[in-house]
């Protein structure tokens, strides 16, 4: 038996006295599509295939990512992607403000014992409602051939069937910096090359050959490239206290005349908003920050965060022919195509674990509620033999049983929550907190031994947690 909390628990518990995407060969425009519909007084997004006509699309993306700060060698990006209906590859987001939005995260609980969320067999997806729902996965007895898949036909029965294709064939680049060939499925080799695909402001040609089966008629295109994106400051000159504080986030640019993307990233999603390229600065809203850090639910570890400030140019072009049938989804005929280049620089930024706030500019963590040299505020000292209790500085016996009370609450509210829903675990708690002796410890474990692990994992997260408020 695990008893081994039990008794440093017992002096706490006596001072208490009682957080569908469907794309076929390739990806789609990285800035995604935006929610269908609008609220009162809001525009229809016109990038959401929602808003448009239907129409097969083809996306054709050239760019480069570069590391803040001017540090290594740029890396090249080339993707190349046909879907058959728009509509079905939109992605599903949710506007935070005018020029923020946050894409939908998969999140299911219908199975609270699954790591999914989900029963074997099934996967946790996004419904064309955008909500996260359990669905059948298709598992087949036997394995496929090789130019086969296993799939669910329409009566939900798993069958190895042909793999499907919609493409628009052999794709050749002219005007960039290398030779670029790609062949369905599309995938991009660099083959040692590194850096962009394209020189700033350059004319480039991309012709197709045409589909064999389903997907677009033959092409050939012609746009221009963006210009190379450079922050100043850059992005990994930001101070971490100023990214984890309480403001908007000051980032500027060398201006240009094409869009802007700013991105943040973390536990709680990505949230990308909009910027005025020629303006060559924007606030990144607080908000934005607070919905990538999400709750204490979306985060098991410290919250990291990614900052990435993209240049785009998106070139829409129309009137093109699409043709062929797919066994799932309706080919539309009419077909458009995305021709985009860009040009992105990242960074990171180390966060703290739920419950704790990032104080001074280094990597200091600390919990507000319990720090005796950071209690309510970074900084802010309890002097006088106090301890810091609920965010203010206290007796320790006070700040002890403030913390506990906030752990079972916060930081260990899965794990209490979990025993409390628990009848054994639920019955060695309170057997637990009117013990005096290590005797009654044993006797309370003997008579509750089903709910031990469950009790174990609570108390060994509320003394961790309040390791510093109660010794």
């Amino acid at each position: 038996m695990k008893l081994a909390h039990c008794a440093s628990l017992l002096g706490i518990f006596a001072a208490l006295a009682a957080c569908t995407t469907t794309t076929i060969n390739g990806s789609g425009d990285p800035s995604g599509a935006g929610d269908a519909g609008a609220g009162p007084g809001e525009e229809l997004d016109p990038d959401d295939p929602a808003n448009q006509p239907p129409h097969s699309l083809g996306t054709v993306l050239l760019g480069e990512t570069h590391a803040s700060g001017g540090s290594g060698t740029p890396n090249p990006i080339v993707s190349v992607g046909f879907v058959p209906d728009a509509r079905k590859a939109r992605a599903c987001k949710k506007k935070l403000d005018a020029a923020c939005e946050i894409v939908a995260r998969v999140k299911c609980t219908e199975n609270k014992d699954s790591f999914t969320g989900c029963d074997d067999g099934e996967a946790c997806v996004l419904d064309d409602a955008c909500e996260s729902t359990c669905k059948k996965i298709a598992v087949c007895s036997k394995e496929c051939d090789e130019e086969e898949s296993c799939t669910l036909d329409k009566s939900g029965k798993a069958v190895c069937a042909k793999i499907e294709s919609f493409d628009a064939g052999p794709i050749a680049f002219s005007g960039t910096t290398t030779s670029i060939t790609m062949f369905p499925p599309y995938a991009y080799e660099s083959n040692g090359n590194t850096g962009a695909p394209f020189l700033a402001g350059a004319e480039i040609t991309v012709q197709a050959q045409g589909a064999v089966e389903a997907g677009f008629e033959k092409f050939d295109e012609s746009f221009k490239a963006t210009t190379f994106l450079q922050t100043s400051p850059a992005l990994n000159k930001i101070a971490r206290d100023k990214v984890f504080g309480t403001g908007a986030v000051p980032i500027s640019w060398r201006a240009g005349a094409d869009a802007i993307l700013v991105t943040v990233t973390g536990p709680g999603g990505a949230v990308t908003c909009k910027a005025n390229d020629a303006d060559g600065k924007f606030d990144l809203p607080r908000s934005a920050i607070d919905a990538a850090l999400g709750d204490d639910d979306d985060a098991t570890g410290p919250r990291n965060l990614s900052l990435t400030v993209a240049r785009q140019r998106k070139e829409t072009r129309k009137g093109f022919t699409a043709k062929g049938e797919l066994r799932d989804i309706e080919v539309q005929p009419e077909g458009w195509l995305d021709l985009i280049t860009l040009s992105s620089e990242s960074t990171s930024f180390q966060g703290c674990s739920a419950g704790e706030t990032a104080c001074g500019t280094g990597s200091e963590c600390a919990n507000l509620q319990t720090d005796r040299d950071n209690c309510g505020a970074c900084g802010k000292s309890c002097g006088g033999g106090l301890a810091c209790g609920g965010g203010k500085c206290v007796s320790p016996e006070a700040a002890c049983e403030a913390c506990v009370t906030s752990a079972q609450t916060g930081a260990c509210k899965a794990p209490y929550d979990a025993c409390r829903a628990d009848t054994a675990c639920r019955a060695l708690e309170t057997c637990v907190k009117a013990c005096t002796t290590q005797q009654c410890l044993q006797e309370c474990a003997n008579a509750n031994e089903a709910g031990i692990d469950k009790f174990n994992a609570f108390t060994s997260c509320v003394q961790n947690t309040c390791s510093g408020a109660c010794n």
